[in-house]
């Protein structure tokens, strides 16, 4: 091992750094997508810097596309100041939600009534007796 990744080991403290980001920023989940199955992330890839605004908690994937240039680093700070005030609440949208809008105003429309009918004898038809 050399001097220098001696010495960029030593200066290493994840401990630390972890320390330091969850006073920073005590909301849990990831600041792009609200997983909470969060690494650390040094946002200029120097692991000695351990000063809140180089941190930020994210999941592995969003961790890699961030490291690939895939995320701006501004955008990757106002997310991360998002998460921190609405309070690590998750507040993506699931499909599921959708699908319960699309559902109402159909039925508001009158819209698939017919299908869905259709559909629900076809079912009752294959159920085995």
């Amino acid at each position: 091992m050399n001097a220098e990744s001696q010495t960029a080991k030593q200066n290493r403290n994840q401990s630390e750094a972890r320390r330091i980001a969850r006073a920073a920023y005590p909301y849990p989940g990831c600041c792009i997508c609200d997983n909470r199955h969060v690494v650390l992330a040094h946002l200029d890839h120097n692991a000695s810097n351990n000063d809140p605004d180089n941190l930020a908690w994210l999941c592995p994937t969003d961790h890699h596309r961030y490291d690939r240039g895939l995320i701006p680093l501004e955008g990757l700070k106002l997310l991360r100041e998002h998460q921190q005030r609405v309070q690590g609440k998750q507040t993506t949208l699931y499909m599921k939600d959708a699908g319960a809008k699309a559902a109402a105003t159909r039925a508001a429309k009158g819209i698939g009534s017919e299908s869905a009918r259709k559909a629900v004898a076809t079912r009752r038809a294959r159920q085995p007796k």
